[in-house]
């Protein structure tokens, strides 16, 4: 009987697949329709083992951006712009299906809600709060807003300003139940530092093709594209770039969408890397965790991303002074890094180059007169209870009625969500910096300390940045509420009888 039922749900998975890849082919082209064969056992698969769907979730994230446009080619050149094909939406949120089967897995399966009540507790009500502020916000501001504005389709803008503000955190919970063990958590830094080595050589092999003139760049390209990050300027992987020599330009988008992403990609993994070196207990992958460290280095110097540029160095340093105060050897060995990274860099002719475009661009737009500059446009009457509606700021709803461009994140929460909702989140990101605090604080082997470390500077960081919106885009947005999630987990794994991070390194 058991043999029976299966045989009937794998025939029906099978009918389903090629039904969705045959529709998906006629109006979306081949590499449409290998997406949709892929989407109903990717969804069964995520449901049925939410920890490999949560693991192919987080390792897709830094290549999505590739697969859409490098891969697929989501896009054509047409005139002076661009056109995206039928198939964009659909990789644009392949991630998804990893994601939300895995988390409705999750939710089905695991007590979490019975067993952590009490520890979740305080979080739970300023999530609860948080979330009601945006549902005010979507009920009594995108509601009415629609019914008067025929033009825009508002209420489905304010469906995307609530998967943004809203969809990733339950990450904290999935991470939660990710790590079982201790060596899930082993497994999962070391996966996690071989993606990040990945796509940063991988960025190093797009600069490459730019300078060696096998990808034309911007150069060429009609006004504005030759000045500003393009599609058409595609290279190698990742989407918009920017690289046109003779005006000293260069905007790097790594395997991501866009540049800007690809920088705070660059700066959440300073965090994610030194964190697991520092705690991996087998020489083998400590050594590949240097590497890690070396190819964020060199890939953060090519990028040409001023955040990142000053950013990245700076938390390599201070998480060495935090945690090697007494370590000679790690010392000598961050030293090693640093030559290694600056010989690589000098062959190529980018430190002083770097160096002083930072500083110009810093003279010319000093990121504090830009916040100063957003804060007073906010204040000019457009501050608000519930905002001016969801979804308002969202560069995924721009095809849904008319956005405005907040760049920065407070200025943009209330912009959107309203004062109310802005002093919900900050409840939200301050209930759960102290509770990954004392979580962090709980630790005693030094090697998860060290973690914990490195990943609660990287919570207290992110939960009141100012500058851009990495919280509100791809991937901070996901890392921040996932490594949230594996902080609150961490006292737990150590209280194991065995603990491998213990170990001294083999």
């Amino acid at each position: 009987m058991k043999n029976e039922k299966q045989i009937i749900i794998f025939i029906a998975l099978v009918f389903t697949t090629v039904f969705i890849s045959s529709f998906f082919l006629l109006i979306g082209g081949i590499e449409t329709a290998i997406m949709g064969a892929l989407l109903i056992p990717c969804l069964v698969f995520s449901y049925s083992f939410p920890r490999w769907g949560l693991l192919a979730f987080l390792i897709y994230l830094p290549l999505g951006g590739t697969i859409t446009y490098a891969v697929a080619g989501a896009f054509q050149a047409f005139g002076r712009g661009i056109i995206y094909t039928g198939s964009y939406s659909l990789f644009h949120l392949a991630k998804n299906v990893f994601y939300l089967p895995a988390l409705l897995g999750i939710c089905v399966s695991y007590r979490i809600w019975t067993k952590k009540a009490l520890k979740f507790k305080p979080l739970l009500i300023t999530l609860a709060f948080f979330a009601l502020t945006c549902f005010l916000t979507f009920f009594l501001v995108n509601f009415p807003q629609d019914f008067a504005n025929s033009k825009d389709k508002i209420i489905l803008m304010g469906l995307v300003g609530l998967k943004v503000w809203l969809g990733y955190i339950p990450l904290i919970f999935c991470a939660y139940y990710y790590l079982n063990n201790q060596k899930n958590l082993l497994w999962l830094n070391r996966i996690l530092v071989l993606i990040i080595s990945i796509t940063c050589i991988l960025c190093l092999i797009q600069y490459l093709l730019l300078v060696y003139g096998i990808c034309p760049g911007n150069s060429e390209l009609p006004v504005p594209s030759n000045t500003s990050a393009s599609l058409r300027a595609q290279c190698f992987v990742g989407g918009s770039l920017l690289y046109n020599p003779a005006k000293n330009l260069i905007r790097l988008p790594g395997t991501f969408v866009a540049p800007w992403q690809w920088a705070w990609f660059l700066i959440a993994s300073s965090f994610i890397s030194y964190g697991a070196t520092f705690s991996e207990p087998s020489r083998l992958w400590k050594s590949f965790g240097f590497i890690s460290i070396i190819t964020v280095l060199v890939a953060t110097l090519i990028s040409g991303q001023r955040a990142a540029l000053l950013l990245v160095p700076i938390i390599y340093l201070l998480l060495f002074l935090l945690t090697q105060k007494k370590n000679k050897n790690f010392l000598i060995k961050l030293g090693i890094i640093f030559i290694l990274t600056v010989i690589i860099t000098t062959q190529i002719g980018l430190v002083d180059e770097r160096v002083a475009n930072f500083i110009q661009r810093w003279q010319y737009a000093p990121p504090y007169e830009f916040i100063a500059k957003q804060i007073q446009w906010l204040t000019d009457d457009r501050i608000t209870l519930f905002g001016h509606g969801l979804g308002k700021t969202a560069s995924a709803a721009r095809r849904l009625g008319s956005i405005r461009l907040v760049e920065t994140f407070p200025v943009q929460l209330i912009y959107e969500i309203g004062i109310l909702g802005y002093l919900a989140f900050l409840t939200v990101v301050t209930t759960l910096t102290i509770l990954t605090f004392k979580a962090y604080r709980s630790l005693k082997t030094p090697a998860l300390r060290g973690l914990g470390l490195s990943l609660w500077i990287f919570v207290l960081f992110i939960s009141y940045n100012p500058y851009y919106y990495p919280l509100a885009v791809d991937p901070v947005a996901v890392y921040y509420w996932f490594v949230a999630g594996m902080l609150l987990k961490l006292p737990v794994l150590e209280q194991e009888t065995i603990s491998i991070f213990s170990r001294k390194n083999s």
